[in-house]
């Protein structure tokens, strides 16, 4: 996989500066103390400032600056007067607005100076309500109040800082532009959609490949509003329930002094929940290992170096990949157990050694002597660091070698999980190093109890019967996580020898039993048999969330590949000893048009030179393994870092990959982390290499020199950041109950027109009252009150011509009963009208037009009419075809006339809510409805604005981000200075 843009947050940052301004414009000052004082700092000088004429809030004050260059501001600083007493002027409250023009300014702070001597700096946020950088020409000063009652305010000194690097600025307006016209045609869309203009819209779509919203919300208007598909209508909503979206967001979060972790897979992260702090150790950068540890503050989004080189403190561990930590929240320590470092020596990873790999392998580890081996580091050492209290800061040493106390061997890519209530750690399986890379040893499954500093070689009973095998089998690479509520540990995935595993058990703690949930979960809808995956788990929710890794395309194959449309999962339970469910993690609802993640320099050029974004997407992950994964249950997020993102060419890692030159030997450590040993895989070009162990394709030195020569090819390890939300279009059962009721009371109200009495009661009867919930007082209400509906004098008649007014009365042509349906009226009506009676109290009424439909119908589309003209079909996401659009001519549009009504000039026509060109070319042909065969016929104004209005209440139910934008183009009117 290639890619012609930049990953790494570690290019050269771009320098924040002082940005000189102008006084654009101010209101009245007061005598000598004019706006331009505020540009010179002189705290000894009290006749230095601005002070205005008026006293604050009497009358509106303000100073307009003018940058002399376009930026990107980053803070502004207040300086104050140095005097022996609170001077009254100094200003208190205050809000700061920043923009691209002085008429169209957003507020960015409100808030208040001490009254001291110390000048004060506010952090200018970066980003939009959108996450989307911005520049600024201007910034407006409101001043609101002095410290002191009845005193002028006074400004001394203003300063402000930012990025002015031109390409970077430059690259920040212009995809600031494209996202400001996005917005724009987005609302236009909406706009479009709710009239009914379908055909313009489609138009706007076609040319600008925008997404108005997610297409199961389009697929509901489109069964819903224009075709009256209510069953199909209420399968999209049980679609959009159990449709799973990540919403991802990329972080950066440097320290003071620009620092982050850099590029590396293979690392080990651990989250202290009880402080919300992410920590990060270790990993294998391409070149060697790692041993530097950080921590990740959730709250301030900010990185902190904790050590450069834990191998120069006094007990700790020395450079690692492939290992693991965990962190105990009720004491904040760390516990790391497990290596590949580069005193383990290296492998060929071709899928078969070779003799001259084996030769290499057996001269870098394990053909040696015994007294040679016995100078080798395959000791399993076992540290614990005090992240806080007395020790903060320190490590220890709880074991050199936990091999010879019971424990595990030195061993990596295996899993660790801590329970911090019982003081228990878990280790289950993972490689064993012995310097023997031919035949492959795994580790077993251990505890260890952190109060007895004691190890336990667990062998878990089988819940189907003692005679039955443990279905927890030596493996590595896999995934293992614990439900703390039920002290339950879900073990699944991995790799054993050649086999690609898609099992999972539960094992209970308490009771060290085991139950075998799947032994082929792939088969039952779940993911793939994978390597390397990540995993966290919610367990309030009862939800796992799986991150793939590496798989193969078929199980028989040894080709490694890292699948560029490989799905994320998650797995809900109720019980866990009990199978639950896999489901797909989905992409965010809506794309985003515009990339926010983006802020490193090189990366900004590359947009500027037409290279960004040009192979892969970074609003969201790029496919990677050997990255790592922890979940945060306070937030309901999960945090992705690092990782290998497989082969990509030369040129990009010199943009995207600080791990070094090319290597031409062919070898390196195997591991997660893309360093250390393994059996080893040849990987797809499109993936990676790390198969659990970084190493990608190698091949012997002659022969990889050759290819490199040609195609300078190397693996990508990341440094980037991300934050992960599970959202749903919907809510709960709970939720879509109510939306199944929205939807069978609209079809209830139509049947009412269009079909015999007898069938619409059936239908209220049975299977609106199924989804009621009778328990609700205002449910209920509404139910009973759907039975004067049944009680319409007539079903809605054809269309009639145009008026003497002009104008069109519009009925549904569609909603006219049959001559046999209005008979069967006429001989069942008596029968009818008395089952009505008994279902409610009061006599039935006939009902008019206008109280048929709920809420105010005053010839406008009700609120934000939502809708959308299509409907996603195979091999196209329209239901028009291409054939259809272009048979539509202009010709095909005819304008009513211009007329009057009630003494008014009728200038919008488009109020009508006349059928659109499209919905005639598309509704050709015969169509069946509740089972009998009718000729498709137009939809009335009237039907479409009450769908139109249910459509409305169920997008009140769907996720912000998967529906059209809020707000209305028709407020643009209203608003201050608008149209």
């Amino acid at each position: 996989m290639t890619s012609g843009m930049s990953t790494s947050s570690s290019s050269t940052r771009l320098p924040t500066e002082i940005i000189s301004y102008t006084i654009a414009s101010c209101s009245e000052h007061s005598g000598n103390y004019v706006a331009d004082n505020i540009k010179v700092d002189r705290p000894l000088d009290q006749a230095s400032r601005w002070s205005g004429a008026q006293q604050a809030p009497s009358m509106k004050q303000w100073i307009l600056l003018r940058l002399d260059t376009l930026a990107v501001v980053k803070s502004i600083t207040f300086g104050k007067i140095r005097v022996h007493h609170r001077h009254p002027c100094n200003m208190k409250e205050f809000k700061l607005y920043v923009g691209l023009h002085p008429d169209h300014m957003v507020q960015v702070l409100h808030t208040s100076l001490k009254d001291d001597a110390v000048p004060e700096s506010f952090a200018i946020p970066e980003t939009n309500r959108a996450g989307l950088r911005f520049p600024s020409r201007f910034i407006k000063i409101l001043p609101l109040s002095a410290h002191g009652q009845s005193f002028h305010v006074s400004i001394w000194h203003v300063s402000v800082t930012g990025i002015v690097e031109p390409s970077y600025v430059e690259s920040v307006r212009v995809r600031y532009d494209e996202y400001r016209e996005t917005v724009i045609a987005r609302h236009i869309l909406k706009h479009l959609r709710q009239r009914r203009m379908l055909m313009p819209y489609m138009s706007i779509l076609a040319r600008t490949r925008l997404e108005l919203e997610h297409p199961l919300v389009t697929a509901l208007h489109s069964s819903l509003v224009l075709q009256g598909d209510f069953p199909s209508a209420e399968l999209v909503l049980s679609q959009m329930a159990s449709a799973n979206f990540a919403r991802w967001t990329r972080l950066h979060g440097a320290d003071a002094d620009g620092d982050a972790p850099g590029p590396r897979g293979g690392h080990a992260m651990a989250l202290d929940a009880s402080r919300g702090v992410i920590y990060l150790f270790g990993g294998w950068d391409g070149r060697k290992s790692l041993d530097d540890l950080w921590a990740y503050d959730i709250g301030t989004e900010r990185w902190k170096i904790l050590c450069r080189s834990t191998a120069k403190e006094k007990n700790g561990p020395g450079p690692r990949s492939c290992h693991k930590m965990v962190c105990d929240s009720k004491t904040g320590c760390l516990y790391v157990l497990g290596r590949l470092g580069d005193d383990v020596g290296k492998i060929s990873s071709s899928r078969s050694l070779s003799e001259e790999g084996r030769g290499q392998a057996r001269t870098q580890t394990g053909d040696r002597n015994p007294n040679e081996q016995q100078g080798m580091s395959f000791c399993s050492e076992f540290y614990r660091y005090h992240t806080r209290g007395l020790d903060g800061g320190k490590w220890d040493l709880l074991s050199f070698d936990t091999a010879t106390s019971g424990g595990p061997q030195l061993i990596f890519d295996h899993q660790m999980v801590m329970d911090s209530e019982t003081q228990m750690i878990y280790v289950s399986g993972g490689r064993v190093v012995n310097g023997d890379w031919d035949s492959p040893k795994y580790s077993a499954f251990y505890s260890y109890n952190v109060r007895s500093s004691r190890w336990k070689l667990l062998q878990p009973i089988s819940t189907s019967g003692p005679s039955v095998q443990s279905p927890i089998s030596q493996r590595s690479g896999h995934s293992m996580v614990l439900d703390p509520l039920t002290h339950t540990l879900f073990i699944f995935a991995g790799q054993k020898d050649e086999r690609y595993l898609s099992d999972m058990c539960a094992y209970d703690t308490e009771s060290n039993t085991v139950t075998e949930l799947f032994s082929n979960f792939s088969s039952v809808g779940g993911p793939d048999a994978c390597f390397t995956q990540r995993a966290v788990i919610d367990p309030t929710l009862k939800e796992i969330y799986v991150f793939c890794g590496l798989s193969r395309s078929q199980q028989t194959e040894a080709l490694t590949v890292l699948k560029a449309d490989a799905p994320n999962w998650v797995y809900r339970y109720t019980h866990p000893n009990i199978p639950g469910t896999w489901s797909q993690i989905l992409a965010e609802p809506l794309r985003r048009d515009i990339d926010r993640s983006k802020t490193d320099t090189e990366s900004m050029l590359n947009y500027r030179e037409g290279e960004y974004g040009s192979e892969w997407d970074d609003d969201i992950p790029r496919p990677r393994y050997a990255h790592q994964v922890v979940y945060d249950e306070k937030t309901g997020k999960a945090f992705l870092h690092g990782g290998n993102a497989g082969e990509t060419k030369d040129e990009e890692n010199e943009h995207g990959d600080s791990s070094g030159e090319v290597q031409d030997t062919g070898t390196e450590p195997q591991g997660e982390s893309g360093g250390g040993p393994r059996e080893p895989e040849r990987v797809a070009s499109s993936s990676a290499g790390d198969g659990g162990m970084e190493g990608g394709e190698n091949r012997n030195d002659e022969e990889d020199i050759e290819h490199r020569s040609w195609t300078r090819m190397r693996e990508l390890r990341l440094d980037d950041f991300w934050s992960m939300t599970l959202s749903r279009l919907t809510g709960p059962e709970e939720v879509v109950r109510r939306a199944v009721y929205h939807i069978r009371r609209q079809r209830f109200r139509e049947m009412c027109e269009d079909q015999p009495p007898l069938t619409a009661l059936r239908y209220l009867q049975t299977e609106v009252a199924d989804v009621v919930d009778h328990s609700n007082s205002e449910e209920a209400d509404i139910f009973r009150s759907l039975l004067p509906h049944l009680l319409v004098a007539a079903p809605l008649g054809i269309s009639s011509p145009a008026g003497s007014d002009g104008i069109s009365a519009h009925r549904d042509q569609g909603s006219g009963a049959r001559g046999d349906d209005v008979e069967e009226e006429e001989l069942e009506g008596q029968d009818w009208e008395r089952k009505v009676s008994r279902l409610e109290d009061v006599p039935p009424k006939k009902r008019t037009r206008s109280h048929m439909i709920e809420g105010n119908d005053d010839g406008r589309a009700g609120g934000e009419v939502e809708g959308y003209g299509f409907e996603p079909t195979a091999g196209s996401c329209h239901p028009w075809s291409e054939t259809t659009l272009r048979s539509i001519g202009p010709t095909s549009l005819s304008i009513p006339k211009m007329t009057r009504s009630g003494g008014q000039k009728r200038s919008h026509a488009v109020l009508l809510l006349d059928e659109d060109p499209l919905e005639v070319s598309s509704s050709g042909g015969d169509s069946v409805h509740d089972g009998s065969k009718t000729r498709a016929k137009p939809l009335s104004a009237d039907r479409f604005r009450q769908r139109t209005e249910v459509f409305e209440g169920l997008l009140e139910l769907v996720e912000a981000d998967a529906k059209q934008p809020e707000g209305s183009l028709l407020d643009l009117v209203d608003s201050e200075g608008g149209l």
